[in-house]
This record gives structure tokens, sequence and C-alpha cells, in this order.
């Protein structure tokens, strides 16, 4: 049976906590913890998404906020970050010791994204990690065995993840993570299509394994014990949409998987492939996009080296949005004929509502901006384009998944936040998921940022003049007149009014950030 966050509170170590925020998701399955003492959320990320990309369904973590007890700021960003990672929560220990209190800003932010916040027994110094760590730990291990409602389970917490992360390799993931074994998704040839390792840095030769099982497959004998390596596999055959075989192997060291596990496991994956496994074998430059995206580096390399493309060459990607999906194979082509011009490499494949575009070997003739921004000034098809995101220096197919899955989870504020506006940098979209995070972290700190711009908040022209210039017309004086229908001497006397009384130069980059993010959050609230 699966152990829940209420579960865990009945523990001894737990006596005297309070749940503070989150109390909705009380229901949610735990089956790891974790300890976070860095809480610089720029490290952190640096570290997480250099090691891996991970998705931290099911996972506490327990911290005293040390690091950044004297910043509001720090901890509520930590507090974003660490749901978008995916985490249950947070065990919060040492308050009125190391912070006076848990910030009203905090506690606002984790309501809002349903992240629990457990708060340990304020001004106890005999408090100890290592006895919720004990208990926590005990408890998962003991309740390891799946119970009748683990596939339906399994499944709502993937069809709960963004929807650029629902996929079967993520479905692995979790099952990996739940089950502490290695999960290996096989062709009907046994070439291996994705592969989880428990742990993630296990060097196990699982290629190894499934090769020496060959002859026990053919004889359909179910289980195979390793002695050697101390090493137990299981298997079963799932299906494809269009019938075609694949075998997915459990291969658990030290010990075995309780009786039925396997069974059910395959059922979870049987229908992860029914909803999110179209082509799942598929050799094509659309399976390959889509393996990058979704962090199925097996696949990726797989597909990479069967269609002799290099992703190492991918220096540039270009995400499409389009309004009207009928019209998107003649977007493709178009694409297609604009760039045949400029690069050498080029994979255009869509995915739902975005075409996404991978470049490289750019003619070094050529600006690359300027062939986006050509694009969408001499395209035909502008009407039916919702906005073009322009990613230079990609370095990397992670920097492509990272900057796809950013982009996503902007979605359509981009609209609320530039009016008009088709063609955005990868930069202004990392502007934009700031303003957003800032937008959620309580009235207190939206009306600090805010307060750069008070002195005009209540003369609608300075206002609509200082957002159309700095985020509409990207701080062009004639785009501004164009879009506010006066002459550009009106603007330029309005810019210069509107800098004297903030007491910035708005026209400076250097000086107008905090005037920037500020008119951003203040068109989020205000759309």
């Amino acid at each position: 049976m699966a152990v829940t966050v209420k579960d865990l509170l009945q523990l001894p170590s737990f006596r005297g906590s309070e749940v503070v925020a989150g109390r909705n998701r009380l229901h949610q399955t735990v089956s790891s913890l974790s300890v976070l003492e860095v809480a610089d959320v720029d490290f952190f990320s640096q570290i997480i998404q250099t090691v891996q990309e991970e998705w931290y369904a099911e996972e506490l973590v327990i911290s005293s906020f040390y690091s950044i007890k004297d910043s509001v700021e720090h901890q509520c960003r930590t507090i974003q970050y660490l749901h978008d990672l995916g985490e249950v929560g947070l065990i919060l220990y040492y308050v009125g010791i190391i912070m006076p209190d848990i910030p009203d800003e905090v506690l606002q932010l984790a309501d809002s994204l349903d992240f629990i916040i457990i708060c340990m027994p304020r001004n106890d110094y005999s408090l100890r990690y290592n006895e919720v760590i004990y208990e926590v730990m005990e408890t998962i291990v003991s309740n390891q065995n799946v119970n009748e409602h683990f596939v339906n389970e399994s499944l709502e917490k993937v069809t709960r993840l963004p929807e650029h992360l629902r996929s079967v390799e993520i479905t692995l993931k979790l099952l990996s993570d739940r089950m502490k074994a290695n999960i290996v998704l096989t062709n009907s040839k046994l070439d291996i299509i994705n592969r989880v390792m428990w742990p993630r840095n296990s060097t196990l030769d699982v290629s190894e394994l499934i090769r020496s099982m060959a002859p026990a497959i053919l004889n359909s004998r179910i289980e195979v014990e390793m002695p050697k390596l101390s090493s137990f596999v299981e298997y079963r055959r799932v299906h494809q949409k269009n019938g075609e075989a694949l075998y997915l192997f459990l291969i658990k060291e030290n010990s075995k998987l309780p009786p039925k596990t396997m069974d059910q496991i395959s059922e979870v994956v049987q229908v992860a492939l029914n909803l999110w496994g179209d082509k799942h074998n598929e050799v094509s430059e659309y399976a390959l996009v889509r393996a990058i995206v979704n962090d199925e580096s097996e696949k990726m390399r797989r597909l990479a080296s069967r269609l002799h493309i290099d992703v190492s060459a991918i220096q540039m990607m270009w995400l499409v949005y389009i309004q009207d999906l009928s019209e998107e194979k003649t977007i493709r082509e178009d694409l297609k004929a604009h760039l045949s011009q400029y690069y050498k490499t080029s994979v255009i494949q869509t995915i739902d509502r975005c075409i996404v575009v991978l470049l490289g070997n750019c003619s070094y003739k050529y600006k690359e901006f300027e062939i986006a921004a050509e694009y969408i000034d001499t395209t035909s098809l502008v009407s039916e384009i919702s906005n073009i995101v322009y990613s230079p220096r990609m370095r990397n197919t992670q920097d492509v998944r990272r900057m796809y899955q950013l982009v996503n989870s902007v979605g359509n504020k981009v609209h609320r936040i530039y009016h008009g506006r088709k063609l955005f940098t990868s930069a202004e979209y990392r502007s934009m998921k700031r303003a957003i995070d800032l937008s959620k972290q309580g009235e207190e700190m939206i009306e600090e940022c805010l307060a750069v711009i008070d002195l005009i908040r209540d003369d609608p022209d300075a206002l609509t003049t200082l957002m159309t210039f700095l985020l509409d017309a990207k701080g062009n004086i004639d785009e501004c007149s164009r879009l506010l229908f006066v002459h550009k001497n009106t603007v330029k006397y309005r810019i210069k009014k509107i800098s004297e009384l903030l007491g910035y130069d708005i026209t400076i980059h250097s000086e107008s950030y905090e005037i920037y993010t500020a008119c951003m959050v203040y068109r989020l609230i205000h759309s």
C-alpha cells in the first residue's frame, strides 16, 4: 500500500508538527526523502540540470533554510523551484531558532501552488533530521507492495504533469523510483529503446543481462535469477498501438520484487504506450525531436544514429506556435524553404501546436537573428502564426529540452505581457518566467516590485507609454510612436518626463531593468 503524507504525519517523529500550507495534498504518495541545505536556487538548479533532467515526483524535502534565512525573496524562489521540479513538499526545521517565523509570502505562494509545508515543532533545539529520515524511510520500505489502486495512481501522477512531460520515459522514471529497480524497454529484437537506472548512476550492465536472457525469453520463462550479480530479472511483453511487440524488463539488485508487481507495472507501461507512445519504435525525424524534448536520451541517440543526424551540430532552435493546425504542413514547408538558404542542418517537426525547428551549420555571411526577423516580416503566413521563439547558443540537446520546457511553462501568458508582438528571444522568455514567478509571491513582494513605477501608476498616458515603449516597441521611439498613434516627438517628451519622475533613464537598458520587470508584472496582474 502506498504511503501518503497524511500517513507520515502519524509517525512519532512528526508529533507536534503542523501543516501550514498545501493541506489539500495530504493524500499525495511519498516514496523518497531528500535533504536540502543549499538553498541558493541558481546554484541548486545548476547542480540538478548538470547531472540529469528529472521529475522529482513523490519526494519530500527536509531543510531549515539556514542559508537563506534572511531573504524572503530567496525563500519564495526556492519554494517555486522545488514545486517546478515536482517535489511534493517541504519539512521545515528550527522555526523560531534559525528563522523567527515562516513569512506570509512563503505560505501564500505555497498554498497557491498546492505545495505542502510541514513546520516541525517551533523553538525546539532537540530536533534531529535523522529521526524523521529513519521513520519515513522505514515506513516507505515496509510498504513497497503495490495495491489494487497502483495502476490508476501511477497513471494519475503522470497525467498531472505539464503536458510536455507526459511521456513513456517519465512513466518509466516514476516506476523506477517507486520500485527502486532498473527498468528497460526494448524492441522485439531486444535492442534497448528506453533505459532508466536505479540508482541513476548505476554501472550495472543491463544490456549484457538482457542478452544473456535471450534463450529464456525464447522459451517463455518469466523470471530469471542472476546469482553472480545478485540481480533478479522479470520481463513482460507489451505492445505499441500498431501491434508491434516490445519487451519490458525490471531488474532489481539484491532482492526480488513483491508478487504480482510485474503484472501491474506492465499494465501501467502498456497504458502509457497507448496514451503517449505513438509510434514509440518509429525511426523518423518526428520521433527524434520528440525524444529530445521528452528527455528520452537512449532513444534519441539510437534514432540520431539511424537517421545519420549529428545532434551535436544543433546550435539554434526556433519554436513556431501556430493558430490553426490545418495550416501546419504549409507553414512547415514555408519554413523549410526559407531556412534552407542559410542552414545546412535543419530538422523541422511538429509537436502539438508547436513546430520545433532545430538548426546548425549556418553560413557565416548571415546574422542569425536577422534571418528570424526577415522570416516574420516576409512570410505570407504571418496571420497563422501565434509567435516564434528564437533560441541561439544551444550547446546540446539538454539546452533544447530546457528551453522547450521553459517556453511551454510561460504558455499564453506571453500575450498578456507583450501585446501584438510575434517574435521573441529566449532571453525575453527567461525574463517572463522570472516575472511570472514573482507575480505569484504574495502582495508584499508584488508591491515591492511595482514600487519603482508608483509615481506614474495613476497617469494612464504615462503608464501606457512606458509599457508600450519597453515591452512592445523594444525601446524603439519610432515603433512606440506607430503603436500609440502619436507623433514621435510626443513619445520623446513623455519618455523624458517619465524618466525624470521615476529617477531612471528608461532609454538605458542597465537602468531600466527594474522598470522593465515591474511593467511585466503589472501587465500579468492587470491584463
